[in-house]
């Protein structure tokens, strides 16, 4: 058997109930009775499948044992990915594909546990949002809840993003992958609505990541003093 993902476009954030119906059509389930769902043709599908190849290469590229991949990952061009790799080799593998997908702002699903991962880019903007790496969706947090949501951020699900309507956001990440942080410490940052005004620093506090958070969602200002260094990107 092999660890399988599947990466596609959606327009809007899907439940994994929606994202497994999908998934079980695109791999051509025998028992599939319903109308076709609707895809969302994206050139971004065929980028991510050129990237995930550059970092780990087709199997007849590489010497036997060097590639997770069970057999190469298959495009059908602009509508989805499929990607098959041994059990072990997932572990290490799968963090960077979904990595991957959510930066080319594409769905990421997992039918071995049935978890979707949505990227932050297609969720609904309509009022404030809370939204993992690992897919994870709270709308509307209240920030009582702020707390006990943010200390879910992991070395695994090292990410998580607070926005309130597009350009508007804080977030935070977990080590490196958060803008090279070191290991254990949170780069924290905040935008409001334009480049020159987004903000970051570095805590190993993960009290001071929730004050942030929480001090955004209720519209305070005491909170920002912590972002001393301006950040172009």
């Amino acid at each position: 058997m092999s660890f399988d993902l599947c990466v596609w476009r959606e327009e809007h954030p899907v439940t994994a109930e929606q994202a497994l119906l999908k998934y079980r059509w695109l791999m051509g389930a025998e028992e599939w009775s319903g109308p076709e769902p609707e895809m969302f043709p994206d050139e971004r599908v065929g980028t991510f499948h050129a990237e995930i190849l550059n970092v780990y290469p087709p199997l007849n590229d590489v010497a036997e044992g060097e590639s997770p991949w069970s057999m190469d990952p298959f495009e059908m061009p602009d509508n989805y990915v499929s990607l098959c790799m041994g059990f072990s080799e997932a572990q290490n593998a799968s963090p960077t594909i979904i990595e991957l997908a959510m930066r080319h702002g594409l769905v990421c699903f997992d039918p071995q546990v049935s978890r979707v991962h949505n990227p932050p880019e297609i969720v609904d903007s309509d009022g404030p949002h809370l939204v993992f790496f690992d897919g994870g969706i709270v709308n509307e947090p209240r920030p009582e809840d702020l707390p006990r949501l943010l200390h879910q951020i992991t070395d695994r699900n090292w990410f998580a993003h607070l926005d309130i309507r597009p350009g508007w956001y804080v977030q935070a990440g977990l080590g490196e992958k958060a803008g090279g942080a070191p290991d254990g410490m949170y780069g924290v940052e905040y935008r409001e609505g334009s480049a020159d005004r987004h903000f970051r620093y570095v805590t190993g506090d993960i009290d001071e990541v929730v004050s942030a958070f929480q001090g955004f969602a209720e519209g305070r200002e005491d909170w920002k003093t912590t972002f001393t260094e301006y950040d172009p990107s």
